[in-house]
């Protein structure tokens, strides 16, 4: 069904096969996606499709993925967002070493969210260019208000520090009776890549330069030692490969080791066949006495590495096999051309050791009292 939404006409899909059977051609998406505020690898049809297969509970969650186009037919937006039963998080600002975002507890409640997730998708957001973005928000909270029987609350969450959209939900959300709470969530801290691998040395501090120099020559002591990139056109290599890599993962700790459960590793593997055309996947291995040592999952988008996921055996930790393989991928990324480096979601003190500078992602939150 199409409505009308300040100026601007909506039609809502409730499953992905049914929006690209009848309301948008893929090819209308990654266009739209490619011009976008937010042009995210995790805003990505693929990404975004296979999150929702293994995520997407039809008993606790309800699809609304909102095509909205002008009245001449032009795609101006895409807001893939969802409605599911759980316990709301509670409210905080960002804070360097305090928990980002912790569990909420206590009666779920029915929370509109963006499709991805708020533990594996680090950037969400709206799709529409900049100068789009008040007027596909405005028709998306209209929409919400006339399906206000239908959700409690509203928890945008990981919104870029370079999309407008935390500050246009600040400004207009009461004029649509829904007054956002926004803060910072959490950090993703970014290298921005120079031209050539000594200007990037010469960049970190002193005593990390230093200490980056010293763990490298000590693994690369031993002549046993190598590191590879799995070509991402080989799906079933790389989906070998991200075997080892989950295995990696599981054996790095405890926290891990439960993050990848079953149903979680079936995800990556899944998104690792989903994917494997599209030249985004990026699997960074290394090997000790032809032993996995350590490994990075990332994704290659846009000029930019988006450092995913790691994993590394605790049998080679003197050798700082971790240290390593990221000084290596981030020499392959200048190589490559690629201009930044984001670590993620996350202040791990590592990243900083590595040069990298925080940029912030924002959560808008309208939650009513009863």
């Amino acid at each position: 069904m199409a409505v009308v939404q300040s100026d601007l006409v909506v039609e809502v899909a409730e499953s992905f096969e049914h929006a690209f059977d009848q309301l948008i051609k893929p090819e209308e998406w990654d266009t739209l996606l490619s011009k976008a505020q937010s042009n995210v690898v995790f805003l990505t049809r693929q990404w975004q499709q296979t999150w929702w297969n293994h995520f997407g509970t039809p008993a606790n969650c309800q699809l609304h993925l909102m095509i909205l186009r002008d009245e001449g037919g032009t795609l101006v937006g895409v807001a893939p967002i969802f409605v599911a039963a759980e316990p709301l998080p509670p409210f905080a600002e960002y804070k360097r070493g305090e928990p980002s975002r912790p569990e909420g507890k206590g009666t779920p409640i029915r929370i509109v969210q963006f499709v991805g997730g708020k533990d594996i998708a680090d950037y969400l957001d709206i799709i529409a260019e900049p100068a789009h973005m008040e007027a596909v928000w405005s028709a998306v909270l209209a929409f919400l208000l006339s399906k206000r029987d239908t959700w409690d609350a509203i928890d945008f969450h990981s919104l870029p520090d370079w999309s407008l959209s935390h500050e246009i939900l600040a400004r207009i959300g009461s004029k649509h009776d829904v007054s956002f709470n926004v803060a910072r969530e959490d950090v993703c801290p970014i290298i921005e890549l120079p031209g050539d691998w000594d200007t990037y040395l010469m960049s970190l501090r002193k005593k990390d330069r230093h200490e980056l120099r010293r763990k490298v020559r000590k693994l690369e002591g031993r002549d046993d030692v190598r590191w590879y990139l799995v070509p991402p056109d080989d799906a079933d290599r790389m989906q070998s490969e991200m075997q080892t890599f989950l295995d990696l993962h599981r054996s790095s700790g405890v926290d891990k080791a439960h993050f990848m459960d079953d149903k979680m590793a079936n995800y990556f593997l899944d998104m690792t066949r989903d994917l494997s055309n599209t030249g985004w996947l990026d699997l960074a291995i290394l090997t000790i006495s032809n032993e996995p040592a350590s490994a990075y999952l990332s994704y290659k988008y846009g000029g930019r590495l988006y450092l995913y996921n790691s994993g590394y055996s605790q049998r080679f930790a003197a050798y700082s096999a971790g240290v390593a393989l990221l000084a290596y991928r981030i020499h392959k990324a200048i190589l490559q051309g690629l201009h930044q480096f984001d670590f993620l979601r996350g202040d791990e003190e590592y990243k900083y050791d590595f040069g990298a500078k925080d940029t912030y992602i924002y959560r808008a939150l309208y939650a009513p009292t009863k």
